[in-house]
């Protein structure tokens, strides 16, 4: 299970000893994340989750990743993909990912105009504000519970906010696959579940539903009333679907 970039791995709290009652389950923090060490030379996400399954001895898994987790878990079937045997995408990011064309460019530059009082947010100083901002734009459909949870564990995480500089140097700091996995989406045969919330970010919901075109053989599920953060905002759902697709994991590999 890989969490959303501005979070860490207890995104999961509520799913994790729900899949571990039939399923080994691992969570982690991505670098520069939750508990996990902050990237001082060049790095991959994708060799770092190669080397957490080296060290649990796991031969293979089913990789669940939301936003950034993703784009991980993307990049890691494309470099290892004896190791995937079933890959979960929730409103994923991908490495070297071109737009689809003008309707979805128009979609991000909205959305960049309505950073701007995060960002003048951040210029203040005002870090609590601009992760509730954060969380406004990404997660607008949570209960009031979840939304507290997703708040503790953002400002836990604020240094993604307070020190611009230390977050693009993450990413400058950042080894993408060459190609990247954009690049390579075909070569993807492991069974696919793509999810997207129908009131996600719509960039996301546009970019989800153009790699289910370009993933043979992937499955979409689009969530009511979900947002970019689907197993929060909708649990029930979102926790039936993984459930159907691990249990139809184990009858294909039976």
């Amino acid at each position: 299970m890989i969490h959303a970039g501005f979070l860490d791995s207890r995104m999961w709290d509520g799913q994790f000893k729900i899949f571990a009652k039939s399923n080994w389950v691992v969570r982690y923090d991505v670098r520069g994340f939750g508990r996990s060490s902050r990237p001082s030379e060049s790095y991959s996400d994708a060799d770092d989750l190669f080397e957490l399954t080296e060290y649990l001895k796991i031969p293979d898994a089913c990789v669940l990743g939301v936003s950034n987790g993703g784009r991980i878990a993307l990049d890691f079937v494309t470099i290892h993909p004896s190791r995937v045997c079933g890959l979960i995408l929730v409103s994923p990011g991908i490495s070297g990912y071109r737009s689809s064309g003008p309707e979805e460019d128009r979609e991000w530059e909205e959305f960049e105009k309505s950073e701007s009082q995060q960002n003048l947010a951040i210029k203040e100083n005002r870090i609590r504000d601009a992760v509730k901002m954060d969380l406004e734009l990404w997660a607008p459909a949570q209960s009031p519970k979840s939304r507290a949870h997703l708040l503790r564990i953002a400002l836990d995480n604020s240094h993604v906010h307070k020190n611009q500089w230390w977050w693009r140097s993450l990413y400058r700091l950042q080894e993408s696959p060459k190609p990247p996995a954009f690049k390579k989406l075909a070569s993807i045969r492991v069974p696919t579940l793509l999810i997207v919330g129908d009131r996600d970010v719509r960039g996301m919901q546009l970019m989800t539903k153009r790699l289910h075109r370009l993933i043979r053989g992937s499955e979409l599920r689009v969530i009511s009333g979900a947002d970019h953060l689907v197993n929060s905002s909708r649990p029930r759902e979102f926790n039936a679907l993984v459930t159907t697709f691990l249990e139809n994991l184990d009858h294909q590999s039976a």
